[in-house]
Formats: structure tokens, sequence, C-alpha cells
């Protein structure tokens, strides 16, 4: 799995690697006791402090959704699905964030579903929906 941060975005870069972690752990992109890279080398990969990553995996395992063994590093804690109410709240947010960026644009809506759609479909691989 392939992480990247945007400086730019205006949200924290820790909050970007939680968030992509997050989805890929519901998404089944990585499933239970999958290994994560070390604080270091995501940070190195990344190009970002190792204190910034620190604090991603930090936030994921007080949510119970990654276990931090020093010295046996980092592994997804569970394969449990978000919540439907965390799982709006995050959509909630990210367009908002999209809704933000795209302020002021000409968008037709139909096409931006579509294009949506189809990003979704992309991180989420084939498999099909549930819910």
């Amino acid at each position: 799995m392939r992480l990247r941060v945007d400086p730019n975005s205006g949200v924290p870069l820790g909050v970007q690697i939680a968030q992509q972690l997050r989805l890929a752990i519901a998404a089944g992109r990585l499933g239970a006791e999958t290994r994560l890279p070390s604080a270091r080398d995501l940070a190195a990969d990344l190009g970002v402090n190792f204190h910034t990553v620190r604090k991603a995996y930090g936030v994921l395992e007080t949510e119970g959704l990654l276990r931090v063994e020093r010295g046996r590093g980092t592994t997804v804690a569970t394969a449990r699905r978000l919540r439907a109410a965390d799982l709006r709240g995050l959509a909630r947010r990210h367009v908002e964030r999209l809704a933000e960026d795209l302020a002021g644009a000409d968008v037709d809506v139909a096409r931006l579903r579509s294009i949506v759609d189809a990003e979704l479909r992309l991180a989420f691989g084939a498999r099909e929906e549930k819910r």
C-alpha cells in the first residue's frame, strides 16, 4: 500500500496519514496482523518528520486499529469495519474538503459523482460493496 501526503492541503500531515491508514483498514487492504513500516521508515518514504508518523500511529492505536509494540513493530490490530457513523463523518469531512477545493469552479456535479465513484472503486478494488 502506498501512502501520499500533500503538504499544501491545509490538512495536517499526521491527519492525512491516519485517514489513509484508517480507510485502508476499513477497505480490507490492510488486514489483521499486517505489519506496517516503522515510523522512521514511513517518515523517510513520505519525506515527513518521524514524530508525525508516530503521532498518526498513536491516534490509530488509541482507536483500536493498530497495535504498537516496542521492539516488535506496528501491526493492524483488527479487521473491524468503521462503524457507519464513523464512516459517514469521515466521508463528510472529505466532501467538505473537496467542496472547499472546488469553490468558485464551474463543477458538473453528475460528472464529479462519476469521478468519485470511479476513484472509490479503484481504492476498494473489485470487491463488492457491503451495506
